[in-house]
């Protein structure tokens, strides 16, 4: 019921539509594009077509984030569920929130156990080839 509960809130906030009611906005926006470049400017319909990814992004990133917390019956979002599912699905990870046993560098690299597997694999063929 949480995540149908967000859902209706996020979907009640995009049908009333406007400036006032979007999470980003277009100042914001022009703010990010100056910081970038000073002359920048953006045509009206890509600033449309940027908030409305924006929204879309955060609208499936708050909806799955509640599909985490109601599978671990909660009826709280926590940071903690929107980190895993940035990591998990956009493999994108928010500086200063560790896991534990990690450094504050951030995420440490994935070790693909598939590599390991087959340099064991290729190892024991060379040895398998030098015995007569």
């Amino acid at each position: 019921w949480y995540q149908r509960r967000v859902r209706k809130q996020w979907y009640q906030r995009r049908v009333r539509g406007g400036e006032g009611e979007r999470v980003l906005q277009k100042r914001h926006l022009q703010d990010v594009l100056r910081a970038i470049d000073p002359l920048g400017q953006l045509d009206e319909e890509v600033e449309e077509t940027l908030l409305r990814i924006g929204d879309d992004f955060l609208e499936d990133v708050i909806s799955s984030s509640a599909q985490i917390a109601s599978h671990r019956k909660s009826k709280q979002l926590d940071t903690r569920d929107v980190l895993l599912y940035l990591d998990r699905h956009y493999d994108l990870w928010v500086p200063g929130f560790t896991r534990p046993g990690e450094t504050d560098q951030g995420k440490p690299p994935k070790k693909d156990l598939c590599v390991e597997q087959h340099k064991q694999r290729m190892e024991l063929v060379k040895k398998a080839q030098m015995q007569p």
